[in-house]
């Protein structure tokens, strides 16, 4: 992968992870402040006026409605009715008095002492104080002494609303001083015998012995009768028994009315609701409070966690959707852990932070999507040129900020696409060679018209785009062999997952396979498969190339037969000419036919022979000139020999066997022995290591460095040392072969490994050649994969280095 990829990636990633910690952070920190405060309460308010659990049937209110006013006249009324009214309450569980008896009636006495009897007879009822203060009470205001005493519960009805004036939480217990009081309701469960009950819930509560308000329904909710009608007599006393019956105002402008967040349809609701709502909760354990700081950090935060890990998989419109989803998710969820465990969880941090992340995302997303096509579409401009009818000036112009200006580059940079790929398809038309595009699964992609014109000569049905291609081509062959080497060249390279600069440096012979088969139609085919890989570096197909090489190989064959011709057709009339040649020297030399000795210079043996009797002593020609005719057809022999092995060189198949550089080298020594024995010359033959193993043709190679060896030899002068070293020299064996000659001109340098070239000092010397040793040794070097070169001074000599690449024990013989 590109390392400016692997780093608009990681940059990519990086900001990806710094916006959604941003993000989870600062929902969290709203969250620990407690969300938004006001919003959060009319949550609150719908979310509690959702949650109606069914009134008791043990709770009763008598209400002092507008009706009693009218019918009992103004308020206050007498303590007389309050105490025939708890005469008619004898069988509830607890009576709550919710009216403050602060004074006593100095007027008529005799009522005080009346509803003190009542209550003392009642022996259940509990009668209302107030405190100072509802957070840190200093004093209680209480009943009229002796009726207090005649009570059987004190409690208080202190409430405390938020600042919005809304009614939401109570405290059940404060202490003045040293006296402890319960509120108004728990000292009703207390009287009524459910005092363990009360204990276990005080036990339940928070240090400071708040909670919000569970209220079980609206306004009206729970059972109700009126204050006159039960003094009439109206009500069964089935409808008292043993229920907590509450005794308050309901008449207008009379009792306290509190706004509440399950009264928003209605004006308020009453004092004895609240007191009702609170003694239920109670009886139920039902404690609901709001939840801890980092409780509400911690819900807050979880879900735009979510939504961050979500937003990079998802599309637009999912991300969207799933944002819509996760806010009411929020909701739900509030509702559902209010209704079912009680805690109130504040949602609007939650809230607003999912609300924030979507589009705080997209622009992030946006951004980041904008700057990865201006720079990829200034890429392109860079890597590929205009095609086509496309003009420059379309791509200098420099790209806007806004996404319109964006997406009209982007309609530009497609348009420039589809002109690259219409480039391509009309490139590959225009080839001359079949050639087809397919995908790593081996399936058609792309044809030109060579190929199909090659399927339908065949009489093969064409290959569809979207379909295999081998079972198609394997059908163009009849030799299962054949087949299956076509098959195998249709294999993906192992090396499939390469990055691009790794693949250049190592997509070599072994990737890109060209094989050469012969169809049923007796045609000549290199079939060439070239992979093709992703600008990541991974593999994704690969390029088919079918090459009609029939008039090549025809061409080679025709090679071949020139080169037997000039092996032997040329070489018999030679040897014919040297047979003549010896058989007239030997009969001068004689006279009488007898051989004493052999023509100095004739270097081949005739391959046929002349009888004595077709030669005539008048005819022979003098012997010098016969010495001069064997000289010249031995050169010639020597030069079609020359010319043989250059050319099997250049073309010819090299074999891959086995070497060790330093033992031949040794045997060629042991060669040219004798030759340099014959001019008091010495080879200096070392080797700095015992083993030089490389991979190669031993006839090609030998035959190099014998020619290097032997023109060492011959241009050297009398009494003078061949140098010739063998060492490592990097990944290659580096052969030196050091001679005392008269060395080589610089301008003849640059030519000397040219076919034919014989530089002036050869030339002008006695030394014959063909100007063919060189240029084979320089043939040889290249078909090894190694080097000649050359290092010569004038008067000085000259050094020729040979190199072949070093073989591994690995390497295995082709």
């Amino acid at each position: 992968m590109p390392i400016n990829t692997v780093a608009s990636r990681l940059e990519r990633s990086y900001l990806r992870l710094l916006l959604g910690v941003s993000l989870v952070a600062f929902t969290a920190l709203l969250g620990w402040l407690n969300g938004l405060g006001r919003l959060d309460q009319l949550i609150y308010d719908r979310a509690i006026s959702l949650i109606n659990r069914p009134a008791p049937t043990d709770v009763l209110i008598v209400t002092i409605d507008d009706s009693a006013i009218n019918t009992l006249g103004r308020w206050p009324w007498p303590r007389s009715l309050h105490a025939m009214l708890l005469e008619r309450l004898q069988t509830a569980r607890a009576v709550g008095l919710d009216i403050v008896f602060s004074e006593s009636n100095v007027q008529r006495t005799e009522d005080d002492r009346l509803l003190i009897d009542a209550v003392q007879r009642h022996g259940r009822v509990v009668l209302p104080i107030v405190l100072d203060n509802l957070d840190r009470p200093t004093r209680a205001e209480l009943p009229l002494a002796s009726l207090a005493q005649a009570a059987a519960g004190l409690g208080y009805i202190n409430v405390d609303p938020d600042d919005d004036g809304v009614l939401r939480r109570t405290t059940w217990a404060r202490n003045t001083g040293n006296l402890p009081w319960h509120q108004f309701a728990l000292a009703m469960l207390e009287v009524g015998g459910d005092a363990p009950q009360v204990h276990r819930f005080l036990t339940q509560l928070p240090p400071d012995a708040t909670t919000l308000i569970p209220y079980a329904g609206p306004p009206g909710h729970f059972q109700s009768v009126s204050y006159l009608a039960l003094l009439r007599g109206q009500v069964p006393p089935d409808a008292i028994k043993d229920k907590y019956v509450i005794v308050g105002a309901w008449a207008t402008g009379l009792g306290d009315v509190f706004p509440s967040p399950v009264s928003h349809n209605t004006s308020g609701i009453q004092g004895v609701e609240v007191i009702a709502n609170l003694l239920y909760a109670a009886r139920q354990g039902s404690i609901l409070v709001p939840a801890q700081t980092w409780q509400t950090a911690l819900a807050g935060a979880i879900p735009v966690l979510l939504l961050c890990l979500a937003l990079p998989r998802l599309s637009p419109r999912q991300a969207l959707l799933c944002s819509a989803a996760l806010l009411g998710a929020i909701l739900v969820g509030t509702i559902a852990i209010l209704s079912f465990w009680n805690i109130w969880i504040p949602p609007t941090a939650a809230l607003l932070g999912v609300a924030l992340s979507y589009p705080i995302w997209s622009w992030r997303s946006q951004e980041a999507a904008l700057r990865y096509m201006s720079r990829e579409m200034k890429r392109l401009r860079v890597e590929y040129p205009p095609v086509l009818d496309e003009t420059t000036h379309s791509f200098e112009h420099r790209i806007g900020r806004s996404l319109d200006h964006h997406v009209h580059e982007l309609d530009r940079t497609l348009t420039h696409v589809r002109n690259l790929r219409r480039f391509v398809e009309d490139g590959l038309d225009g080839m001359p060679d079949a050639t087809m595009v397919i995908d790593k699964k081996g399936r058609l992609q792309y044809k030109n018209r060579p190929a199909d014109m090659y399927f339908l000569q065949l009489g093969i049905r064409l290959p569809r785009i979207g379909q295999t291609i081998a079972p198609a081509l394997e059908q163009a062959f009849t030799a299962p062999a054949t087949r299956q080497t076509v098959r195998q060249a249709l294999q993906p390279p192992a090396d499939g997952d390469q990055t691009p600069d790794a693949t250049k440096e190592t997509e070599t012979a072994a990737t890109r396979t060209s094989v050469e088969v012969r169809d049923r139609a007796e045609h000549d085919l290199l079939i060439r498969c070239s992979p093709i890989r992703t600008a990541q570096g991974a593999y994704a197909g690969m390029v088919v190339t079918l090459s009609d090489i029939s008039a090549v190989r025809q061409a080679e064959r025709q090679r071949e037969e020139t080169l037997r011709f000039i092996s032997h057709d040329m070489r018999a009339p030679q040897n014919s000419i040297l047979a003549l040649v010896e058989l007239a020297t030997r009969s001068q030399q004689t006279g009488s036919g007898t051989v004493d000795s052999h023509v100095e210079h004739t270097r081949l043996r005739p391959t046929a022979l002349v009888h004595d009797s077709q030669l005539h002593a008048a005819d022979h020609p003098p012997a010098q000139t016969l010495t001069r005719i064997a000289h010249l057809a031995n050169r010639t022999l020597r030069l079609v020999d020359d010319f043989i092995q250059l050319n099997r060189a250049e073309s010819m198949s090299i074999a891959r066997d086995r070497l060790d550089l330093a033992a031949m080298l040794h045997e060629i020594s042991d060669d040219f022995w004798a030759a340099a024995q014959a001019r008091a010359m010495t080879l200096d033959v070392q080797s700095s290591v015992p083993v030089a193993l490389a991979y190669g043709d031993s006839a090609l190679i030998l035959r190099a460095l014998s020619n290097l060896l032997d023109n060492a030899i011959k241009y050297s002068a009398d009494n003078s040392t061949i140098h010739v070293r063998l060492s490592p020299d990097v990944d290659t064996w580096a052969i030196d072969i050091q001679d005392t000659g008269p060395g080589i001109a610089v301008e003849d340098q640059a030519h000397l490994f040219e076919p034919f070239f014989r530089t002036k000092t050869v030339q002008d010397s006695n030394t014959e050649g063909s100007g063919l040793g060189l240029a084979f040794v320089h043939a040889v070097a290249q078909r090894h994969g190694g080097s000649v070169t050359l290092h010569s001074e004038l008067g000085v000599g000259s050094r020729f280095t040979f190199r072949v690449p070093v073989g591994t024990v690995s390497e295995t013989d082709a």
